[in-house]
């Protein structure tokens, strides 16, 4: 059995989970038992629509190590094959407690602390360039740590799995917009309004996707209401169709643009928050996609902004077929299967 410790609410989005979902697909798959762990029941209509037996903990996310006193215990008792934790807030001293009980492994994205597990997986674009032999010192990591670093590792669902070349029309017309599973500033409702003011692109069709969690849904229904060219998706079942067919994707950084490179789907992305930010810079580095803004330094600038590129990519062929090859080149969509048949043959029980 592996437990996956990770948790979605309105705060955090569902980013983590929706990753974390994908890698207990593939373990299911591959005929593991998979339960799930949160900290509390905001998760559990969506685990059980996906058949994933989990245990709300009833803790505070954003201090994992009180809920030590609880957890040991449970592991020691039923003795998971692994740990999987994915939370910017667990500590290395979580980590390294649960570690004495059970093999780990830690989903990371920011490699700004040293984590002391058995398997660590960042299956980011900048996975390479961080130096988690400093970071993870000799001390804190006994029987060493096994890398999986990345986009071969994206943990995509299914869906994104071996998608086919796609034709460029020759002028964008239809949009798909998402800020992840939740949206506090109403970025993509924001957007979209401006959009409509500029006479350049006020007549694209605009699919924005409301994550689980967003506020603003009424704020985006309203907008629909009034203009007929704006479509409000929820409790997306194929995502991939509906981003394929779309001609541009504006997108937060968060690990939405993964399935987008694998859809082939040109992107101008953006970042609110600090984990976005490396990502999009470095898919825009890697000419992997239009830079659309910082919105902590830009703040409603920002918008504005992701207009104008907007506005220059809808008619650019060309740019836009390059920015989808290349993303299809760089993510295969098996990601998820990767890392479950590396671990589960790390860890799986030995016969006799």
């Amino acid at each position: 059995m592996i437990w996956i410790r990770v948790d979605a609410n309105p705060q955090i989005g569902m980013g983590h989970l929706m990753r974390c979902l994908s890698m207990g697909e593939a373990f299911r798959d591959a005929g593991v038992t998979v339960r799930f762990l949160t900290a509390d029941d905001q998760a559990s209509e969506f685990l059980t629509e996906h058949g994933f037996a989990f245990l709300a903990l009833h803790t505070d996310y954003r201090a994992p190590e009180q809920e030590l006193p609880l957890l040991g215990p449970m592991l020691a008792k039923e003795r998971p094959s692994l740990f999987l934790a994915d939370s910017y807030f667990v500590t290395a001293e979580y980590l390294r407690q649960v570690r004495q009980i059970v093999k780990t492994a830690y989903l990371d994205d920011c490699g700004t602390v040293p984590y002391p597990v058995d398997f660590l997986i960042n299956y980011n674009l900048y996975a390479d360039d961080m130096d988690y032999e400093s970071l993870l010192g000799d001390g804190d990591r006994p029987g060493g740590t096994e890398y999986l670093l990345g986009p071969s590792y994206a943990p995509l669902r299914r869906e994104f799995t071996g998608i086919p070349r796609r034709e460029t029309r020759r002028e964008a017309e239809r949009v798909f917009v998402t800020t992840g599973g939740s949206d506090r500033f109403n970025l993509a409702g924001r957007f979209v309004s401006r959009a409509l003011e500029d006479p350049d692109t006020s007549r694209l069709q605009y699919h924005v996707v409301s994550g689980g969690f967003n506020p603003h849904l009424p704020f985006l229904t309203a907008l629909s209401d009034r203009h007929a060219n704006v479509h409000i998706h929820q409790k997306v079942s194929h995502m991939a169709s509906l981003m394929r067919d779309c001609d541009i994707a504006v997108s937060a950084g968060g690990s939405t643009v993964y399935e987008l490179c694998a859809a082939g789907v040109p992107m101008l992305c953006f970042s609110f928050v600090e984990n976005q930010r490396r990502i999009v810079e470095s898919l825009w580095e890697k000419k992997l996609a239009a830079f659309g803004g910082n919105y902590e330094k830009e703040g409603d600038g920002m918008l504005d902004g992701l207009v104008q590129a907007l506005k220059k990519l809808v008619p650019d062929e060309g740019l836009r077929s390059r920015l989808s090859q290349r993303g299809q080149s760089l993510v295969d969509g098996r990601g998820a299967d990767r890392i479950a048949q590396t671990l589960w043959s790390r860890v799986q029980p030995k016969e006799g």
